[in-house]
């Protein structure tokens, strides 16, 4: 089998009790683990953020949480999960593992049947013989 470099599976999140919190924000001394601004307690919206996301491996531990400003979300969300799609790829096809192909399924037909729209309509036979 060969060897998978980006191995990623998704650890299971434990409950973010007011204790962790508390530890991850003594640990940090307040600082934004996203981007490293200091973060006001009392005015700014935050919260717990894992440094490496639980998707990529990350574990649920407390040297993995630090406090983020709620406006840092996105964009670290939006980076995690392109992340996560990539190594999965990746794992994907190092395992040999194709996507299936789109051109064969149930409904697939070499030769097209042309719609009504297009296709010329004939009279009646009815007709024809009356001309």
């Amino acid at each position: 089998m060969p060897f998978v470099r980006d191995d990623v599976g998704t650890t299971t999140r434990l409950r973010m009790t007011g204790t962790r919190a508390l530890r991850a924000w003594e640990r940090t001394k307040g600082v934004c683990v996203n981007c490293e601004l200091p973060i006001d307690g009392t005015k700014d919206d935050w919260f717990v953020e894992h440094v490496r996301a639980l998707e990529l491996g990350g574990a649920d531990e407390d040297e993995n949480l630090g406090p983020s400003h709620l406006a840092c979300k996105p964009a670290k969300d939006a980076a995690d999960h392109a992340a996560a799609g990539k190594a999965k790829r990746n794992k994907r096809a190092e395992l040999g593992i194709r996507p299936p192909s789109r051109l064969r399924g149930p409904g697939f037909r070499k030769y097209p049947r042309q719609h009504t729209a297009t296709r010329k309509l004939q009279k009646p036979a009815a007709w024809r013989n009356q001309e």
